[in-house]
């Protein structure tokens, strides 16, 4: 690169960068030619920073590396105890969790069908739960109290469904003055609805409905109100309390649609389970569900920003490989592999792996340095695919659409309070590929000013190099 041109562009970032609410703030940035090695840019490479869900890099890396890009989690239905010939099950039946955080509904439907397929028509026992292959931490150290009702911290289980939470929707009554019609997905009475709403005149301005779970219940309380000539909306998705139960609660459902009746209600399984079946004993494993392989599970987690399922492969990969199903020994596990990636583990400090946790903390040299050994990695398409695209998906789907960095830029978003990151690839006007973080802390201003400063960096960046 000639040195005038160089000098031009830090020029150009700096004065960027210049910005009257960042003043007092922190800005890290680094940017880096991945043919090169060259480094274009840097400010504050060193400087330990709050990621937010720049996290969800440090994970999915690892998770590929330490799982493999085949590995399934699983969820099984066991049964105990003998089955007659006319379908009665003189036992149990047992769902267990192995850290399936992409189960959905219709898994759940799909498994139901295929107890009965093995013949199951009447458990005379319990339908019971077993999420004890994972620690019973629900939530991460360092988590925000007043986030708990919301579906982006829903409560941590080796047994999950539908990201153990609920969307609630609601459309307007046919009369003014009347409560808004509330429905929740999945349709189950696992949560009770207070509906505090009413419906008002077509036109009304001002109109807004909002709800909160009440702390340690299953308690949707939903306020505000909604015009009469509203469509149905969705006022948002919040967790359940115990969602482990809340998962043997709709395989019940499932069951009972598939025709399989559970004679004696649901309760947690108190009886270790074996790591395979054992053809001499009186338990048999009946249907194991497989999610998507992890090079899929990756992009769960990268484009939507997806909190649950990055902290339950964190505890997996603990469990793999440390032979504990804790956030610790996941914890141990990644930073094992930073450091054969060539990271300085001195400016990492991991407490969770979704991002939630303000204790968390990364140099945005580091997360270049990262970008770089999973460029050169065997899993290098599968870790580039997850990514949000710049104006196509994700967390980027809205971000500089139509303009020449769309389909260009691929890159994980993060934000929490006066913390807002982007770190990722671009591939510039002329053709290079470059691996850039950007990551700002304790900036006085809305977040949306800190997006907006970050694209205009990455167009730069495209435009000049």
């Amino acid at each position: 690169m000639v040195i005038g041109y160089a000098q031009s562009l830090q020029a150009e970032i700096d004065a960027l960068l210049s910005a009257e609410w960042l003043r007092f703030g922190y800005c890290g940035v680094v940017v880096r030619d991945l043919q090169t090695g060259e480094t274009l840019y840097q400010r504050d490479a060193e400087r330990m920073l709050i990621p937010a869900s720049n996290m969800k890099l440090v994970v999915s890396a690892a998770a590929l590396h330490l799982l493999g890009a085949e590995y399934r989690f699983r969820t099984r239905v066991w049964a105990r105890g003998a089955l007659s010939a006319d379908g009665t099950l003189r036992g149990d039946l047992i769902l267990q969790g192995l850290g399936d955080a992409t189960l959905e509904w219709r898994d759940l439907e799909a498994m139901a069908q295929q107890v009965h397929k093995a013949g199951v028509r009447r458990v005379q026992g319990y339908l019971l739960y077993d999420d004890s292959w994972l620690d019973a931490e629900r939530y991460g150290f360092g988590w925000n109290i007043d986030d708990e009702p919301f579906g982006y911290q829903a409560q941590m289980s080796a047994l999950c469904v539908e990201r153990n939470a609920v969307r609630l929707y609601a459309k307007p009554a046919s009369q003014v003055g009347a409560p808004a019609l509330l429905r929740i997905e999945p349709d189950t009475d696992y949560l009770e609805i207070v509906n505090r709403t009413r419906t008002v005149a077509s036109g009304s301005s001002n109109t807004r409905l909002s709800a909160t779970r009440t702390r340690a219940r299953n308690q949707l309380i939903v306020e505000g109100t909604i015009a009469q000539d509203s469509a149905e909306l969705l006022v948002g998705r919040y967790s359940v309390e115990n969602p482990s139960h809340y998962a043997a609660h709709l395989f019940a459902q499932a069951l009972r649609s598939a025709g399989v009746v559970i004679e004696r209600g649901i309760v947690p399984n108190l009886v270790p389970l074996p790591a395979k079946p054992d053809t001499n004993s009186n338990l048999r494993m009946l249907v194991e569900h497989r999610s998507p392989p992890m090079r899929e599970v990756v992009a769960l987690i990268n484009k939507p920003s997806d909190n649950l399922i990055t902290e339950i492969t964190l505890k997996v990969i603990g469990k793999e490989q440390r032979g504990i199903g804790t956030t610790e020994a996941g914890i141990q596990a990644v930073r094992a592999f930073l450091q054969q990636a060539g990271l300085e583990v001195g400016a990492v400090h991991i407490a969770d792996g979704s991002g939630l946790s303000r204790i968390n903390g990364i140099s945005p040299e580091n997360l270049v340095r990262l970008l770089e050994f999973m460029h050169r990695s065997p899993h290098a398409e599968a870790f580039r695919a997850s990514l949000p695209i710049y104006g196509v998906d994700g967390t980027l789907r809205n971000r500089l659409r139509d303009t020449p960095v769309q389909g260009n830029g691929f890159a994980k978003t993060g934000s929490l309070y006066r913390v807002s990151s982007l770190s990722g690839y671009l591939r510039t006007k002329s053709g290079r590929t470059l691996a850039f973080a950007i990551v700002m802390n304790a900036y006085n201003a809305p977040a949306s000013d800190a997006r907006a400063l970050q694209d205009k960096l990455v167009q730069l960046l495209w435009e000049r190099l």
